[in-house]
């Protein structure tokens, strides 16, 4: 089994279990783009059946996160210049917006967890652990956007990092976490100040910033 997945509950549904672990699995950068992966690899390691698998894989088909070719072989999205052009652009409509609409949801309780988060972001930033900052980076943003309760507006966010989180961990890989800088500490100091404008802007920044050091790793 997939050492980084979490055993089931009993009380989750197989398939949406599946689901969800390999969402876990992609947004970590554990598979890598381009390369095939099978139903039967995948239902093995988590040790169940090939249907929920299926249906899984067909589900982030539809969401762009998994591609499938014409003689059905199944991988992780390739990134391209289109593509990332349209990611960027829908991030930034989206993501600067949710923040904004989560600020007067965003307890003291949520301030702290972030706080936590951001330090051991920082952490991983300065030993060079690119595994620890992809998944702390994301922990870091959907903390945030989760807090503004959006049935809409998340599950687009999040089919976003789908397809583009396993070609950061890729790139982030290749350039080491030096040339890395993010504007959470601004976004901190916005929500503690509740300045939608500065948390908007950070969040803005930080996504121009991110996605300006994966745009000069694009190949086409």
């Amino acid at each position: 089994m997939f050492s980084k997945v979490p055993q089931r509950n009993p009380s989750v549904r197989v398939n949406q279990w599946v689901y969800s672990s390999l969402c876990q699995l992609i947004l970590d950068g554990e598979f890598v783009p381009g390369v095939s992966i099978t139903l039967r690899g995948i239902a093995d390691s988590l040790e169940v059946s090939p249907m929920p698998v299926r249906e899984a894989v067909t589900r982030l088909i539809s969401e762009g996160a998994l591609d499938v070719s014409e003689h059905n072989r199944i991988s992780v999205s390739v990134m391209n210049q289109s593509k990332f052009d349209e990611i960027l652009y829908a991030r930034l409509q989206l993501e600067p917006k949710i923040a904004s609409q989560s600020l007067k949801l965003i307890d003291r309780k949520k301030i702290k967890q972030l706080d936590e988060i951001d330090k051991q972001l920082d952490l991983y930033l300065e030993t060079g652990n690119i595994e620890g900052y992809i998944k702390y980076n994301r922990l870091f943003h959907f903390g945030i956007y989760q807090s503004a309760n959006s049935p809409v507006i998340f599950p687009m966010i999040n089919s976003l990092w789908l397809q583009f989180s396993p070609f950061m961990r890729v790139v982030a890989g290749i350039v080491g976490t030096n040339t890395i800088h993010d504007y959470h500490k601004a976004a901190l100091n916005a929500i503690i100040g509740q300045n939608h404008k500065a948390l908007y802007d950070a969040i803005h920044n930080d996504i121009s910033e991110g996605m300006g050091l994966l745009n000069d790793s694009i190949v086409n």
